[in-house]
């Protein structure tokens, strides 16, 4: 029932209400100090660019969508302010194609693939299993996206594949390339430092591979080296450090001395 105005009328009077004492042992509540009802905690902003991002995949993949894998740095609560939020989507039938969205204050990475060609990269790529090592489904049919991620911690736990001499030698050649260009550019200091840098990161991946370690990610190349060859990390400081080109050349020069110490030169014929 709807309240209504009470309507005195001719023959009726209002009584005055006697004052009501509140109790000594019950003191009354200022109006300021009611307490307020308890708000609704905000829903965090990676959840809502999850739903969003997800509400977009379905719609424009409903037909042959099998599941949504949710990778990086926001699978493993570690983002940072300029973080993309990167998505796999696994479909039916082959696909192999990127999309770049921005949801909120988010660049969204979305890479498609067929289940099949997800299952084969799973086995013969250098990185897949590493990205999907912390992986988490967000959405699925079937099981196929935890059926991807139980194949790719499979894979990770057996480690990269070893090279042969041959790929040891040709992956020496290819880095000591940038390194030899930068020697031969050392009266264009900017393109000379550009070529070193080149360089560097070149034998950080060489490390990866001679070694037999999986790659961690880029921020993490120089700790993760480090921990494990403590005169090659000390080297690629000095060389990342070196405010004079010289400086810098000697001491990437005797990190390629350092790294492929093991691995001969290609053959000669002559």
């Amino acid at each position: 029932m709807e309240d209504r105005a009470f309507e005195q009328g001719p023959d009726q009077t209002v009584a005055e209400a006697a004052p009501t004492e509140t109790p000594a042992s019950e003191p009354a509540l200022h109006a300021d100090a009611v307490p307020a009802r308890e708000k609704t905690a905000p829903v965090p902003e990676i959840e809502q660019i999850l739903a969003k991002a997800v509400r977009h995949v379905k719609a424009k993949r409903g037909g042959d969508l099998a599941a949504i894998i949710l990778a990086g740095s926001a699978a493993r609560d570690a983002l940072s302010p300029h973080s993309d939020v990167d998505l796999l989507v696994l479909v039916l039938g082959k696909d192999n194609s990127h999309e770049l969205v921005r949801v909120l204050t988010r660049t969204v990475d979305i890479r498609y693939l067929g289940v099949s060609v997800a299952e084969e990269q799973v086995q013969t790529s250098p990185r897949l299993p590493i990205i999907l090592r912390k992986a988490r489904v967000l959405l699925e049919l079937e099981a196929a996206g935890s059926q991807l991620l139980q194949k790719a911690h499979a894979r990770f736990r057996q480690g990269p594949p070893s090279l042969t001499i041959h790929e040891k030698i040709r992956l020496r050649t290819e880095t000591l390339h940038w390194l030899g260009k930068a020697e031969d550019r050392q009266a264009e200091p900017a393109i000379a430092r550009h070529l070193v840098s080149i360089f560097l990161d070149e034998s950080m991946s060489a490390f990866y591979q001679l070694r037999g370690f999986w790659p961690a990610s880029p921020v993490e190349h120089l700790r993760f080296i480090s921990q494990r060859d403590g005169a090659l990390g000390e080297l690629l400081k000095q060389a990342l450090s070196a405010s004079d080109l010289a400086d810098q050349l000697a001491a990437a020069r005797r990190i390629a001395d350092y790294l492929f110490r093991d691995v001969p030169s290609p053959a000669r014929i002559d």
